[in-house]
């Protein structure tokens, strides 16, 4: 029995040596071959010949081409303000007739509001002394205020009647301004009234000019 197990042990050192043998006796693999070398750049264009010379001559200019029409620029900026004139006419015309379209909608009330303020106007003036203006104006209070109110329905947003300002100015003055001034032409100060007519009698003019305008214009715009 130990015969055997000595033999078997030899046979295992000797199996063991020959696999040893044969893996050693191989060759090792050969090496990669080493990377192909980076493609050289290609070479730059060469450069003009007044590359970085500094020569202004070979920059593009960047004002614009000059004008072919023959004018010189004076009149060519004379022609640019009569177009603009032109434009701005136009405008202006085209706003007028959207304001006489307005006005000519609401012309019972325009008609109303300037004969209130002629009226009350004319009353203030005929009274006379002291006592007498105060008395009119107190009376004129209540009525002012309601009318003012009234005027207000001719544009209630603003910027489509072309005397409601000139109304309400005029509304505010007999209210105060006017009264006073003639309270103070009694004392011998007669330069308040005098701004007071003046400034009444020139937007008077205005409304008065404009209501003809009005009326003689087309129909209304729904």
């Amino acid at each position: 029995m130990r015969r055997s197990h000595g033999h078997l042990a030899w046979t295992l050192t000797l199996l063991s040596s020959a696999l040893c043998l044969a893996s050693c006796s191989k060759e090792p693999p050969p090496a990669a071959p080493p990377p192909p070398p980076p493609a050289t750049a290609p070479a730059p264009p060469p450069l003009p010949a007044d590359a970085g010379t500094g020569d202004a001559g070979a920059k593009k200019s960047k004002l614009a081409p000059a004008p072919t029409d023959g004018l010189s620029l004076a009149e060519r900026l004379e022609r640019r303000k009569a177009a603009e004139a032109k434009v701005a006419a136009q405008n202006a015309a085209e706003e007028q007739q959207r304001l006489l379209a307005y006005d000519k909608s609401k012309l019972k009330l325009h008609d109303e509001v300037y004969a209130f303020i002629k009226k009350t106007r004319a009353e203030l003036d005929k009274a006379k002394g002291k006592a007498a203006i105060e008395k009119v104006q107190e009376k004129q209070a209540k009525a002012i205020v309601a009318m003012g109110k009234k005027m207000q329905t001719i544009d209630p947003k603003g910027g489509n009647s072309n005397v409601v300002t000139d109304y309400d100015v005029m509304l505010n003055s007999l209210a105060n301004d006017y009264p006073q001034g003639l309270l103070a032409e009694v004392d011998g100060d007669k330069q308040p009234i005098a701004e007071q007519r003046a400034e009444l009698d020139k937007r008077s003019r205005k409304i008065e000019d404009w209501l003809k305008q009005v009326k003689a214009s087309g129909k209304a715009k729904k």
